[in-house]
């Protein structure tokens, strides 16, 4: 379990790379022109408060990998929460946007769908984290945990 919340961690930071993009992406200097310069700058801020999540996500899963694992209370708390949040996020993705129109090319299609099984993936683990410790799950070492 240890190793696959490192490698959930090592998934954040790759969404990060992915966003990254998304403002020129979705052109957002001048999509977002036309609206007030409050509503301007509480987009971004919004964006910003997303990147810190994700931020987050990876680093209290990069330094507690080992609680999380082990299935201590607060730790899967932790992991049940995340879990939680990124599958929020699928949903809203799934129920309230229609990403359609931005999917010009394959390289955005192909990024818009491996960004999806990405939070698919990274649901899994946390879930699992949260709700299965200690199960039958490979361990860091390779061994299996009874």
């Amino acid at each position: 379990m240890k190793t696959l919340l490192l490698f959930a961690a090592g998934l954040h930071l790759s969404v990060l790379i992915a966003s990254a993009s998304v403002p020129r992406a979705l052109d957002w200097r001048n999509n977002l022109a036309a609206l007030h310069p409050f509503l301007r700058r509480l987009f971004w801020v919004y964006g910003f408060f997303i990147v810190g999540i994700i931020v987050a996500f990876a680093t209290l899963t990069f330094l507690h990998a080992d609680r999380m694992a082990a299935g201590e209370p607060v730790a899967r708390s932790l992991c049940l929460f995340i879990a939680i949040f990124l599958a929020a996020r699928l949903v809203v993705q799934f129920a309230v946007f229609d990403a359609r129109p931005f999917l010009t090319n394959w390289f955005y299609k192909t990024g818009y769908h491996a960004l999806t099984l990405v939070f698919i993936v990274l649901v899994t683990i946390y879930a699992a984290a949260a709700l299965l410790p200690g199960s039958a799950l490979v361990s860091s070492a390779g061994d299996h945990v009874s």
